[in-house]
This record gives C-alpha cells, sequence and structure tokens, in this order.
C-alpha cells in the first residue's frame, strides 16, 4: 500500500510523503501505480528510464554540500 512505502521510505507522514511525491512525479502515487502497470524489466532500469523529467530540471538553489568540502579543504 502507498502507507506502507510511505514508511519503508522514511516518511512518518503518509501526507507528505503524497505531497512531496505529486511534486516530483507530477501525479500521486495511487495514481502512478495504476498508470503505469507491472515493472516487466528489472527495478533499477525501470526506474531509470521512467524517473520523472520535472525533478531532473529542478536543482535546489543552495547546498551545504560546497560549503561542508570547502570547509575540509581549508
Amino acid at each position: 500500500s502507498v502507507t506502507d512505502i510511505c514508511f519503508d521510505v522514511g516518511f512518518t507522514s503518509r501526507g507528505t510523503f503524497v505531497r512531496t511525491f505529486r511534486e516530483i512525479v507530477g501525479e500521486t502515487p495511487s495514481s502512478y501505480r495504476v498508470g503505469n502497470g507491472p515493472m516487466v524489466a528489472p527495478n533499477c532500469y525501470q526506474m531509470w528510464a521512467t524517473r520523472p523529467v520535472v525533478a531532473a530540471g529542478v536543482a535546489r538553489q543552495s547546498s551545504s554540500f560546497g560549503d561542508a568540502a570547502a570547509a575540509t579543504a581549508s
């Protein structure tokens, strides 16, 4: 179920999971499951081939990763 997946991937709120999934994928988890049918290829290939295009074009404007790398280089 969507709730099981929500908890399996580390969310503690089903609502937050559904909202985040919809922002990234463009549809709810339930409609995604209905529209995409069963996976016929190994999961890693299927997920790579069907990853959301929206998420690929959206970059965070700030990241602490670069700051951490710069701090360790000093």
